[in-house]
């Protein structure tokens, strides 16, 4: 009987440690990239050189514009494991950190970085992926004018994160 609660606290341990999600660019936590950035002289190839395909792309009236990159770390939240509580205040924990790469006549001119944690709830989470925005096209549009490659499946699993952490 002892063996078998050592068994199940152990898988419950587990599961708890295993639940851990890390999704966006690994890139922008390597600060020894930053260092390659010069004001009004590095470009846009070699930005997405540095740290990929952003996760948007934002206009100003100026014709100024922004690549936004995201790294999210998220645990589960231990109220999700916790039966019917968990249905309505389940969730994640999530450390995000933002760069936001701002750009004139394409030359990369200023940068801002941003860390937040924030708790998200299971169900306001799951309805970012219904809310429709214009992340995916803007990256898309920008990659096709620059002649760099896009890559939708990055652009799907990120879809949503601004409505989330840009707040």
């Amino acid at each position: 009987m002892i063996k078998i609660k050592v068994g199940i606290l152990a898988l419950g341990i587990l599961l708890l440690t295993g639940c851990a999600t890390n999704m966006g660019s690994n890139q922008i936590e390597d600060f020894g990239k930053y260092t390659s950035l010069e004001k009004n002289i590095t470009s846009k190839q070699e930005v997405y050189s540095l740290f990929g395909q952003p996760h948007d792309v934002r206009y100003f009236n100026s014709g100024d514009n922004v690549w936004v990159y995201y790294h999210v770390k998220t645990t589960v939240s231990g109220a999700t494991f916790i039966p019917i509580v968990g249905l309505l205040a389940g969730g994640n924990n999530s450390d995000v950190r933002i760069a936001n790469f701002y750009f004139t006549d394409d030359i990369f001119n200023k940068l801002e970085t941003s860390t937040k944690s924030q708790y998200v709830n299971q169900w306001v989470g799951m309805s970012t992926i219904a809310v429709k925005n214009d992340e995916m096209d803007n990256v898309d549009r920008e990659m096709t004018k620059l002649n760099l490659p896009f890559d939708q499946n990055i652009a799907r699993r990120m879809k949503g994160v601004s409505e989330l952490f840009d707040k």
